[in-house]
């Protein structure tokens, strides 16, 4: 039996790939049609998802992703070099990598400093790295929260430092957690959450402004983690409360990797997206059809 299941989750097994937007942001917002181009790469022992670029220089793209490697059996975070014109993987290099799952390499630049908060609930919490672009190397700042996180994004744009997130055991929720620091320990703690009436509160990027407002991408987990990108606008009401309008919802426009799109971020005016599809394209629905069939 352990034969047969481990046979089906291979057949049955996903992939992520990371795209650029080719609309202006201003298009996304009045609803356009996504226009996507993907990336392309040899790789068939690894995925690349949940994408935040680092840089853009000339025609080349630097991207941290988190990078699902199947001989360790984990993600881990790496960064990616692409050729835009092409959109051709040049190389990846791996820049942080622990012994516990690495996924949503999240960035914040401070005073020509970058660092990174990926999420790594196994690891028991939310840690701070500085990333150092001579080694290709992060180095480990602080420990940030205790609480078991999941796509979690920190943002000055309320006036004050807060991280939004949802949190293990429901990652995929309706629940939305604010996180303040703590003046006394430096640590973030939950003050509020944002309750929605459906599983959309998770992160699906950074959060950022457009023409004064503030928004947000998230995750439509109803069908499948991950299955629909979200763009809200928010807004902090009189009360202390946030207020959330939706903007737009899709699915992935990618046809054969339509299971999955939930990573929206932008940098120097590129945007980018992630898309999931099923490693056997053929085999993989089929077996899933006949399994749900029962």
């Amino acid at each position: 039996m352990n034969i047969l299941k481990k046979t089906y989750r291979k057949l049955t097994s996903r992939k992520y790939n990371i795209g650029f937007v080719e609309n202006t942001l201003e298009g996304i917002l009045q609803g356009e049609p996504y226009r996507i181009k993907w990336m392309k790469h040899g790789y068939a022992d690894r995925w690349f998802a949940d994408p935040f670029i680092l840089d853009v220089c000339g025609n080349e793209a630097q991207v941290l992703v988190e990078e699902f490697y199947d001989l360790i059996e984990r993600g881990r975070i790496a960064k990616l070099l692409i050729d835009l014109d092409t959109m051709q993987l040049i190389n990846t290099t791996p820049v942080l990598e622990l012994n516990t799952h690495l996924s949503f390499p999240a960035i914040l630049r401070r005073e020509g400093h970058i660092y990174i908060y990926p999420e790594n609930y196994a690891g028991g919490g939310l840690n701070l790295y500085e990333y150092l672009p001579e080694s290709n190397e992060c180095k480990k700042i602080k420990h940030l929260s205790d609480e078991l996180v999941t796509d979690a994004v920190y943002t000055e744009l309320f006036g004050e430092p807060l991280i939004f997130s949802t949190c293990e055991p429901d990652a995929n929720g309706a629940a939305l957690g604010v996180y303040q620091q703590n003046k006394s320990t430096g640590m973030y703690q939950l003050v509020q959450e944002c309750k929605f009436g459906e599983p959309i509160a998770r992160n699906a990027g950074a959060w950022f402004t457009y023409r004064g407002e503030i928004y947000r991408p998230a995750q439509d987990s109803a069908v499948r983690y991950g299955h629909k990108l979200v763009i809200q606008r928010v807004r902090r009401e009189a009360d202390g409360c946030f207020s959330f309008r939706e903007v737009r919802r899709d699915t992935s426009p990618l046809k054969g990797m339509e299971l999955g799109f939930h990573t929206f971020n932008m940098y120097k005016n590129h945007i980018v997206v992630d898309c999931q599809g099923y490693r056997n394209p053929h085999i993989g629905p089929a077996l899933d059809n006949i399994r749900h069939s029962f």
